[in-house]
């Protein structure tokens, strides 16, 4: 009855959130122009909603974490078709690790399989916090996805979510036959710092493993941040102090920070990545990260794309009740199908 309520809260809340294209326009909020671009009234109302949290300078609570996943869902709250759950347990090296398999109901059962790494700038989000995300995603893309909680920063420092990361790929791939899956169409992907993880397992996991293909989200890439221009252009949702904090409670150390498995960018070498398609926010810190590595990739003989999407912020995955990054987000789905679908490409060995 608890969990029933709290559903119909957070449809309330979301329903509230979803104010119409007309009326948002007319309430008494003016974003401003940046690089050219301005977010609707609406979008910057819901990227603001868990800014006090997120640039908070203490370690996240478990109360901070958990009104973060209220929020989220509540962001988030939109009707899907009916996509069936399973609870699944991984052996992670340093204790289980509780994992979620989303399969859409409807059409053929899904043959392809993206495992998507929350975000939450290492130290804040859960699968149940993104539980409305994953349902949207299996449903549009009409694959499955598996998800599983990480440890997280500052109490677990990097390489640990790392290292949770890629036991719960090792584990995806294991068991895709059991799960009617064919192994040869197995993805990593993932938002924010979900895609900073996701990014480093496909770059340094054994090619007994290699991913078919890598989505991501606005992902973050690397500790250098002065490197690139928009890491000053925008506040909403996240600030570069926000980010550099961020950062730093998981990689703490400059030797951590350097690390290819953090850095992305850092690495020498990044043609070991398979397929990859990057959706970045125009209104991003992050944006620029993002371009740069299809652009590396590219250069590598890597097939890559990249999509941009203007007048979004970072996040925009976690806002759907908004069209506009509702519409964005099926476009990221519509992507990750067409990438795990094409014939594969060579491993490089």
């Amino acid at each position: 009855m608890v969990d029933e309520v709290g559903v119909m809260i957070e449809r309330s809340v979301g329903t509230v959130l979803a104010v119409s294209p007309g009326i948002s326009d007319r309430l008494p909020i003016r974003p401003p122009v940046l690089d050219g671009q301005q977010l609707n009234p609406r979008l910057h109302l819901l990227a603001t909603m868990g800014k006090r949290d997120l640039l908070a300078r203490r370690a996240p609570s478990a109360r901070t974490r958990g009104r973060l996943d209220w929020l989220m869902r509540a962001a988030t709250a939109v009707r899907t078709g009916p996509v069936r759950t399973s609870e699944w347990t991984i052996p992670g090296s340093a204790g289980p690790l509780a994992g979620r398999l989303y399969q859409p109901e409807k059409g053929a059962p899904a043959q392809s399989l993206l495992v998507f790494v929350h975000g939450g700038g290492w130290h804040v989000g859960s699968v149940a916090g993104y539980d409305n995300v994953l349902r949207f995603l299996a449903d549009r893309a009409g694959i499955a996805i598996f998800s599983a909680d990480y440890r997280l920063a500052p109490e677990h420092p990097f390489p640990a979510a790392f290292d949770d990361v890629a036991a719960t790929f090792r584990y995806a791939v294991d068991h895709a036959e059991h799960w009617g899956i064919d192994a040869a169409r197995i993805g990593i992907g993932g938002d924010s710092a979900g895609g900073n993880l996701a990014a480093a397992v496909a770059l340094t996991v054994e090619s007994r493993f290699r991913p078919a293909a890598v989505a991501l989200l606005y992902p973050a890439l690397d500790w250098n941040l002065d490197r690139y221009p928009s890491t000053t252009m925008f506040t909403v949702p996240l600030d570069e102090g926000c980010v550099r904090r961020a950062m730093r409670w998981y990689a703490p150390t400059a030797r951590e920070q350097a690390d290819p498995r953090f850095s992305v960018l850092s690495a020498a070498d990044v043609s070991p990545m398979p397929r990859t398609y990057v959706a970045t926010a125009g209104m991003d810190v992050l944006r620029d990260q993002g371009s740069t590595l299809v652009t590396r990739l590219l250069g590598s003989g890597v097939d890559a794309e990249l999509r941009r999407f203007d007048n979004l912020p970072h996040g925009f995955a976690s806002m759907l009740v908004d069209h506009e990054a509702r519409t964005a987000t099926e476009d990221f789905a519509r992507a990750v199908r067409s990438i795990l679908e094409a014939p594969p490409t060579p491993d490089p060995g």
